[in-house]
């Protein structure tokens, strides 16, 4: 009987140990250690960007194998995941690929054009109502606004297309000016009434980087510098200027088939809807900055990721610069570019704060597709990490109960 009284006196003295020195682990941790569940955490965030990482790069090398020229960045809530290029900026001379490695992004440009005219909308220089005649009185068009450019619904012609036509001297570069000028001469009819569809169209982002210069007093390069890559700290990102940027060092080369030069078009000269060149890291920048108010206050911003250019009902929509779509409920923003040769695409996905930027600078080969990179990220990933919601504390696994009593 005794020793029965003493083996519970001693099984209550050890809990009564263990709940002491629980409290003395809760309340008197020394100040510079982390809690266990951060040292978890933070483990649980090693391993899952290490094995995105791992995932990511096999992904490269094999697409690589089949022709990808370029870089692939993938990163999350400003931490890069994987920032890697593979193959030649110049490949006359044999110069890799590097993390400074310069692209043209093609229609990218344009939420760069869509963000300055809502700078210039939140500072009072403009209303989204404006009609385009208030900028250029000469044009012939009456109700085209400045919102039905930015999300495609004002229905003018296509300069690309109807400026092939008639310009016969090619090897030298026209300016916005020029297509305006062609504009009046010509009077091209608009394919649609504006306001009546979508209809993805250069034209409009060419005329918004035009009215950006009107209203600012500067030029369209030197607004996008001043007002949106030097807050970001974009210091490897730049509008094409001719003779001014061609024999900067890291300019990518675009190639067509075969690793043939894609010769000057003399549509290099235009900018709006195509003209930046930038670094993946860059466009890392560029994304995750605008979580913050370095330029300009959100509610202004959210204009930007508003359904507006169908109707909204419709699974896949346009904003001002951004596409957008929803991937089992989760809100999808990207836009791809494509111009001599180069091939981009940027992916913005807010709920994990996920930024993927895809740079190719050769028109033929294997591409990096959204879909199959957010397969990889968010199903093979980032969903399957959520998942793992209960934090295993070594200190129970640690802690052994003695055998019950009888």
């Amino acid at each position: 009987m005794a020793k029965k009284y003493s083996a519970e006196i001693l099984f209550i003295v050890f809990i009564l140990a263990g709940m002491a020195f629980f409290s003395n682990a809760k309340f008197q941790s020394p100040p510079t250690s982390l809690p266990t569940a951060d040292i978890q955490e933070e483990k649980k965030d090693t391993l899952l960007h290490k094995n995105l990482k791992n995932e990511l790069s096999n992904l490269l090398h094999h697409k690589h194998r089949l022709g990808f020229n370029g870089t692939l960045l993938v990163g999350i809530d400003n931490d890069i995941i994987i920032n890697e290029g593979l193959g030649f900026e110049d490949y006359r001379n044999r110069d890799s690929i590097s993390n400074k490695t310069m692209y043209q992004i093609g229609s990218v440009t344009k939420q760069f054009t869509a963000t300055a005219i809502l700078q210039l909308y939140a500072r009072g220089k403009l209303a989204l109502t404006d009609s385009i005649n208030k900028f250029f009185p000469h044009l012939p068009y009456q109700g085209f606004t400045i919102h039905q450019l930015l999300v495609h619904r004002s229905g003018l012609s296509n300069y690309v297309y109807f400026i092939d036509k008639l310009i016969t001297d090619k090897s030298q570069l026209i300016s916005n000016d020029d297509v305006i000028a062609l504009w009046k001469e010509h009077e091209p009819v608009p394919y649609y009434p504006p306001g009546r569809r979508y209809d993805y169209s250069n034209s409009g982002y060419m005329l918004l980087a035009s009215i950006i210069e009107k209203v600012s007093g500067m030029s369209y390069p030197e607004y996008m510098q001043k007002n949106i890559f030097e807050p970001l700290g974009m210091q490897n990102t730049l509008t094409y200027t001719y003779n001014k940027t061609d024999t900067l060092a890291h300019l990518a080369k675009g190639y067509n088939y075969r690793w043939n030069v894609a010769t000057e078009a003399y549509l290099n000269g235009t900018y709006g809807d195509k003209g930046i060149y930038t670094t993946a890291e860059d466009l890392f920048k560029w994304d995750q900055g605008l979580y913050s108010n370095i330029l300009m206050d959100t509610d202004t911003l959210k204009l930007a990721f508003r359904p507006m250019g169908k109707p909204q009902h419709y699974k896949h929509n346009y904003g001002y610069g951004w596409r957008m779509f929803e991937r089992k409920n989760e809100k999808v923003y990207y836009h791809a570019g494509w111009w001599q040769g180069f091939k981009s695409l940027l992916i913005r996905v807010p709920k994990y704060k996920l930024t993927i930027v895809v740079l190719k600078n050769t028109k033929t080969g294997a591409m990096l597709g959204r879909q199959e990179l957010l397969r990889v990220i968010i199903d093979h990933h980032l969903t399957k990490w959520e998942e793992l919601s209960i934090h295993e504390l070594p200190q129970f696994a640690r802690c052994i109960m003695p055998d019950a009593i009888t």
